[in-house]
């Protein structure tokens, strides 16, 4: 049997925990920032227990793949197909991190959600303000 050769290649399905950052390296190239949020049944080492393990991660959307991504919103589910980055960066103290990111090559949108509305009001929300409702009595100073 022969081996199989090495291969940097990552799936993922998951769920968008944020709102997509989007930026423009050149007109129709943008690069989009999504961070991806993953869960699965894993069995414990000490007694056997399952339990749920949750995991975030970071990935980057560049080209054709970033403006298939780029209107999503918190909450899609989505599979990503890429390969994983190694980033290493020196702040001026000199300080070096390091992170991984997955490069996103292909895409399948499983669930879009909507745009979050700011002014939709739920219907136990508090009635707006009526100032006719509150006249001043007569004698009655309303500046006061």
């Amino acid at each position: 049997m022969s081996a199989l050769p090495p291969t940097n290649q990552v799936i993922l399905t998951g769920e968008l925990t944020e709102e997509p950052s989007v930026h423009y390296l050149a007109p129709d190239f943008p690069e989009v920032r999504l961070r991806l949020k993953t869960e699965e049944e894993v069995t414990g080492r000490e007694g056997g227990r399952p339990y749920r393990q949750r995991l975030f991660h970071r990935v980057i959307a560049r080209g054709q793949v970033g403006m298939a991504v780029e209107h999503l919103h918190e909450g899609s589910h989505l599979s990503i197909a890429g390969r994983i980055e190694y980033v290493r960066e020196a702040d001026r103290e000199g300080r070096v991190t390091t992170s991984t990111e997955i490069i996103a090559l292909r895409v399948r949108i499983h669930q879009q959600t909507t745009a979050p509305s700011p002014t939709v009001a739920s219907p136990s929300a508090t009635p707006p303000f009526d100032a006719h409702r509150y006249k001043p009595t007569e004698g009655e100073d309303p500046l006061s």
